[in-house]
C-alpha cells in the first residue's frame, strides 16, 4: 500500500515538475529597440501596443498633420503610422516564442494499453509515462542560443527601422523639390506663352518670319510639356513619400515648399568609417550572428553523440492481479549516425555568416567613402549654380534688358534668357536635393547622426524669390501686356525712361518692326509709343 502511494507521488511531481507553468512575456524587446533608436538620434517608434497608447499615437498623428511636415516630423510619421513597424516588431514576437519554447523541455508522453489474454479471463493494462532526457541535458544550450538570436534581431529591426527613416526623408526631399521644379516650370511655361503670344501678332503685323515663329511657339509648347510632366512629378512624388508615411495622398497635410540649402560642414573620412564600424545596427546584428552560430557549433560538437534518450515510469497490471512497476529508460544508439553531420552543417553556417560579416564591413567601408564623395560633389555642384551660374544667368538677363531697351537687341532674346535663367534655378534646386539624397544616405551609411545635423539651415531660394531677385533687371518688361495687348501697347512694356528714335520702323536697330506701327507711326521696337511715353 505504501508502495503505490509513493508511485503515485513520484507520477504525479514528475508531472508538476515538466509543467512549465511560466507564460509567455509581455515585453517582446521592444523599449529596447526603441533606446537603441533614439540614440542615434532619431524619433522614438513606440508603436502602440493597447487601446491607451493606439489612441494618443493617433492624436499625435493629427498634431503633425497639423502643421507643415518636416523631414523629422515626416519621419515621426513614419513611425507611427508604417504597417513595417508592426511587421518588424511582430518579429521580435517571435524571437521571444522561439526562446519560450527553447526554455521548456518537450511535453512528456504519457501510455495506456488493454490487452485481454485469450482462452483466460482477466486483462492485462499497462500505464508508462516518459520524457526526452535529451532535452534536459541541452535545456540550457538552448535558452542561451535563443536569448543570443533575440539579442541579434533586435539589432537587426533596429537596422531596419532606420531604413525606414532614410526612406521617409528620402521621400520627403524629393516631394519638396519636385514642388519647387514644378513651380519654376510652370514660371518658364508663362514666359513662353507670353514669348509665343507676343511673336504670333508680331507675324501677323509682318514684323518676323514664318520660322521665328515657329521657333516660338515650339519652345512655348515644349516649356507647356515640361510644366506638365513637373506637375505629374509632384503628383508622383507626394504618393511616394505618403506610401513611406503610411498615411493617404489625398489626406489633409502639406509639406514646407523650399528645399533647406546645403551645409558647410566637411566630414572626416577615418572618423566616419571609425563611427559606421562601432554604431551600425547591421553590422552589429552580423557580429552577433558570428557569436551566435561559435556557440551553437560548440553545442554541436559537445552533445554529438547523444541521441534520443527517454525515461519514464511503467505501472503494469498483470492478468492474475499482480502488479508491475518501475523507471523505463530508451537510448538511442550512435552506430549509423555519431552526429558529424550535424557538425559539418553548423561549421558551414558558421563559416558563412563570417563571410557574411567580413562583406558587411566591406560594404560599410566602401558606403561612407561614396557616401562622403557624393555629398562633397552635390555639395560642389549646389554651390557653384548658386555662386557661380546662376549670378551668371541674371547678369544675361541684365546685359539683355539693356540691349533691348537701347533698341540693340529683341524682345525673343530677352525672354529666352529669362528662361535659361529659370532653368540655371532649377538646375540649382535640383542639385540641393541631390544633396539632401546623399546626405541622408551617409547617415545610414555611417550609423548615426553626421557633423553639422545639429544646424538650422536656411531655405533656398523659391520661385517668388526668383521674381524679387530679377525685379530690378526685369522691372522694364510687363509681361502681362504680352498676355493682354491693346491697339496702343503691342510691346511689352519696358522701363521709364525708354529711348526714342525718328528712324521709320523698317530702320529700327533691332532690324523688327512694330506689329501695330501704321504708317507715320515712330513707335520704336522698345515699346514706347509714338511720343516716346511708356505705356
Amino acid at each position: 500500500m505504501h508502495r503505490h502511494f509513493l508511485d503515485r507521488w513520484v507520477f504525479a511531481g514528475l508531472l508538476v515538475v515538466l509543467a512549465g507553468c511560466a507564460s509567455l512575456p509581455r515585453e517582446r524587446g521592444a523599449p529596447d529597440v526603441d533606446e537603441m533608436i533614439v540614440a542615434r538620434g532619431t524619433p522614438s517608434p513606440a508603436w502602440p501596443t493597447d487601446a491607451r497608447s493606439a489612441s494618443s499615437d493617433e492624436a499625435r498623428v493629427a498634431e503633425l498633420l497639423s502643421q507643415p511636415l518636416t523631414a523629422e516630423r515626416a519621419v515621426q510619421l513614419a513611425y507611427l503610422k508604417n504597417p513595417r513597424i508592426q511587421s518588424e516588431y511582430a518579429r521580435l514576437g517571435i524571437t521571444q516564442a522561439d526562446l519560450y519554447e527553447a526554455s521548456r523541455v518537450t511535453n512528456p508522453t504519457f501510455g495506456y494499453a488493454d490487452l485481454s489474454a485469450s482462452g483466460q479471463g482477466g486483462n492485462q493494462s499497462t500505464r508508462t509515462v516518459s520524457l526526452s532526457f535529451a532535452d534536459l541535458l541541452l535545456l540550457r544550450a538552448r535558452t542561451r542560443l535563443a536569448r543570443a538570436e533575440i539579442e541579434r534581431v533586435r539589432y537587426t529591426v533596429a537596422a531596419a527601422l532606420v531604413d525606414l527613416a532614410v526612406a521617409a526623408e528620402t521621400a520627403w526631399y524629393e516631394y519638396v523639390s519636385t514642388q519647387q521644379v514644378a513651380a519654376m516650370r510652370e514660371a518658364v511655361a508663362q514666359i513662353a506663352a507670353n514669348s509665343a503670344e507676343f511673336a504670333q501678332r508680331s507675324f501677323e503685323a509682318g514684323n518676323i518670319a514664318p520660322r521665328d515663329l515657329a521657333l516660338e511657339l515650339a519652345a512655348a509648347s515644349e516649356a507647356r510639356i515640361a510644366a506638365a510632366r513637373a506637375a505629374a512629378e509632384v503628383v508622383r512624388a507626394r504618393t511616394a513619400l505618403a506610401a513611406v508615411l503610411g498615411i493617404s495622398a489625398r489626406m489633409k497635410w502639406d509639406t514646407p515648399r523650399k528645399l533647406p540649402a546645403p551645409l558647410a560642414e566637411d566630414e572626416s573620412q577615418d572618423a566616419l568609417v571609425a563611427h559606421a564600424l562601432e554604431s551600425r545596427f547591421d553590422l552589429e546584428a552580423a557580429r552577433r550572428e558570428v557569436r551566435l552560430l561559435e556557440d551553437a557549433l560548440g553545442v554541436t560538437r559537445r552533445w554529438r553523440y547523444l541521441g534520443a534518450i527517454r525515461i519514464g515510469y511503467e505501472r503494469e497490471n498483470e492478468t492474475d492481479g499482480t502488479h508491475l512497476h518501475g523507471p523505463t529508460l530508451a537510448l538511442q544508439l550512435p552506430i549509423f549516425n555519431t552526429g558529424r553531420g550535424a557538425v559539418l552543417r553548423a561549421l558551414a553556417e558558421l563559416e558563412e555568416s563570417q563571410a557574411r560579416l567580413a562583406s558587411t564591413e566591406l560594404a560599410v567601408r566602401n558606403e561612407v567613402a561614396l557616401g562622403l564623395d557624393r555629398v562633397a560633389t552635390a555639395r560642389d555642384i549646389a554651390e557653384r549654380y548658386r555662386t557661380a551660374l546662376v549670378p551668371q544667368r541674371e547678369a544675361v538677363v541684365r546685359h539683355e534688358l539693356e540691349r533691348y531697351n537701347f533698341m540693340l537687341g529683341g524682345v525673343f532674346e530677352l525672354l529666352q534668357a529669362k528662361r535659361a535663367e529659370f532653368d540655371a534655378y532649377q538646375e540649382y534646386l535640383e542639385s540641393v536635393r541631390d544633396y539632401w539624397v546623399a546626405r541622408t544616405d551617409l547617415r545610414r551609411a555611417a550609423g548615426g547622426n553626421l557633423p553639422g545635423d545639429e544646424q538650422k539651415p536656411e531655405a533656398t531660394i523659391g520661385v517668388e524669390d526668383i521674381g524679387t531677385r530679377s525685379e530690378t533687371s526685369m522691372e522694364g518688361v510687363d509681361h502681362s501686356s504680352m498676355g493682354h495687348p491693346t491697339d496702343h501697347d503691342a510691346q511689352p512694356h519696358v522701363g521709364p525712361e525708354p529711348v526714342k528714335d525718328d528712324l521709320p520702323p523698317e530702320d529700327m536697330p533691332n532690324g523688327t518692326r512694330n506689329p501695330d506701327a501704321k504708317s507715320g507711326d515712330h513707335r520704336p521696337d522698345s515699346g514706347g509709343n509714338a511720343n516716346g511715353e511708356t505705356p
